[in-house]
């Protein structure tokens, strides 16, 4: 089963805790990484080599004096009778080459007179000397830890240095955090409305065939689904419209046909009389006759292409009142049965003694049951069963005319409906305008009804539906 798609602003809010917390383990990490430069450093990381007793070493040459000089003291190694024998660092009280032990005592005082902190350790060379180192450290330098160094040249460069390298570090962990999630947006949102672009460029270009199909977030899934449904719904606007665009143009060959064949008849009939041709008045009769019945060809033609032009549009009005279909079926069964009677076909009625109340407009409905009835007598041989019914339903009222004759050929039976869809064998035989159908379907549809075909090879039977009374502000155009 297919996941139900996630909303747009979740997936940007998930997206932006994690942004959020992947920064924020960034700026720990980078601050662990600043502390550790700084004290791996600093030379006051470790405050025993500021102290005497820390520094002594067996070899004088091996004492480490560089952090007291970084803090601007200095450390001087006497001998057994305090003489100096050596000064590392610069000494700032004076040019004294050795001192007393009362001097030497003084220099441990912790007056305001003494700017200098001192601490004296002992120790034995390697030759088997004694020595003394003495370390003399300023006081403003050494007031507090923290504070031990931010006054010096080398201090600071340290600090700037750690600093500098912390922020390229930091710059390059938020390039990376910033394409992560930039990517993972992308695939998100971006692929998605790649493809949806795609696809509006595809329908500019009159591909409506092409769907889409990509994984994507609720609101974006939305859009696609609505895109599909439009490309879907122009793709059989396409199809619609090619298909009438074929239907109008073979209608248009089809008047030509049934317009050209009376009017050259016509035409032969008349130069043949007005050459002399025809001089049996019996003949010019009969054949004044064939021009009269060609020329009403042609109007009864042009009047089916009028009118079908006019119930094809959606602007045209259809009339209805409130009548009684039984007593409309009686009065259709007595205008034809003569002339089911003459060409000696069996025409039978079926129709309700009691009212059947629909609104229809009696003239047009008139036409299309009077085009079913024409029908029957016009394409069946003589003897052919013709029933006229009537059924009356709780919504709607069902008019049918059935007969046992010919039928209808399969291959028409699902274009039955289209202008001039009828053989060529009819067409040359009876010469009539193939819109009847057309025109009664039409007519039906008008009334908010419909008009079905049903029937095999050994019959046909349509069946005209008309909706009642308390539906026919529903169905009316």
């Amino acid at each position: 089963m297919r996941r139900k798609p996630k909303k747009l602003s979740g997936m940007l809010l998930r997206n932006y805790v994690f942004f959020s917390l992947s920064l924020g383990l960034s700026l720990i990490v980078l601050l662990l990484f600043f502390v550790e430069r700084t004290n791996g450093r600093m030379p006051a990381g470790d405050m025993s080599l500021l102290q005497a007793h820390a520094i002594v070493r067996s070899d004088p040459a091996d004492i480490p004096t560089d952090a007291i000089e970084a803090v601007g003291g200095w450390a001087e190694i006497l001998d057994e009778r305090l003489r100096i024998v050596e000064i590392r660092g610069e000494k700032q009280d004076g040019t004294a080459a050795s001192y007393t032990e009362r001097e030497l005592n003084a220099l441990f005082y912790d007056t305001a007179e003494n700017p200098y902190y001192t601490s004296i350790a002992p120790f034995v060379t390697n030759a088997g000397e004694r020595r003394y180192v003495l370390v003399r450290l300023p006081k403003q330098q050494v007031k507090a830890n923290v504070a031990v160094y931010e006054r010096t040249e080398g201090s600071q460069s340290i600090f700037w240095g750690a600093l500098a390298e912390t922020g390229a570090l930091f710059a390059v962990l938020f390039g990376i955090n910033v394409y992560v999630y930039s990517r993972l947006t992308a695939v998100r949102l971006t692929n998605p409305l790649s493809a949806i672009a795609a696809g509006i460029r595809s329908v500019s270009d009159g591909r409506y065939h092409e769907r889409l199909r990509v994984e994507a977030n609720y609101e974006l899934a939305q859009l696609q689904v609505s895109f599909n449904k439009m490309a879907e719904k122009l793709e059989q606007a396409e199809a619609d419209n090619r298909l009438l665009s074929e239907s109008k143009q073979r209608m248009l060959v089809h008047i030509s046909h049934d317009l050209k064949t009376p009017i050259t008849t016509i035409q032969g009939y008349v130069e043949a009389l007005q050459h002399g041709v025809i001089k049996d008045e019996t003949a010019r009769q009969r054949t004044l006759g064939l021009i009269h019945g060609k020329t009403k060809l042609v109007a009864e033609l042009i009047d089916d292409v009028f009118e079908l032009a006019k119930l094809e549009s959606p602007d045209y009005p259809v009339a209805k009142e409130d009548g009684d279909l039984a007593e409309f079926a009686r009065e259709m069964a007595v205008d034809y049965y003569d002339l089911f009677e003459e060409k000696r076909f069996v025409f039978e009625c079926d129709i309700p003694a009691r009212e059947v109340v629909v609104p229809f407009n009696a003239k047009l409905l008139y036409r299309a049951v009077s085009n079913l009835l024409a029908n029957a007598l016009k394409y069946n041989p003589p003897g052919t069963h013709v029933r006229l019914t009537l059924v009356d339903g709780p919504e709607e009222a069902r008019l049918e005319v059935a007969d046992n004759g010919v039928g209808i050929a399969a291959e028409l039976r699902d274009r039955v409906f289209e202008a001039f869809a009828r053989g060529d064998a009819a067409r040359k035989r009876d010469g009539g305008s193939g819109l009847g159908l057309t025109i009664a379907k039409h007519i039906a549809e008008k009334h908010g009804g419909s008009l079905a075909l049903d029937g095999g090879g050994g019959g046909t039977r349509f069946a005209l539906t008309l909706p009642k009374a308390g539906r026919c502000a529903r169905w009316s155009p």
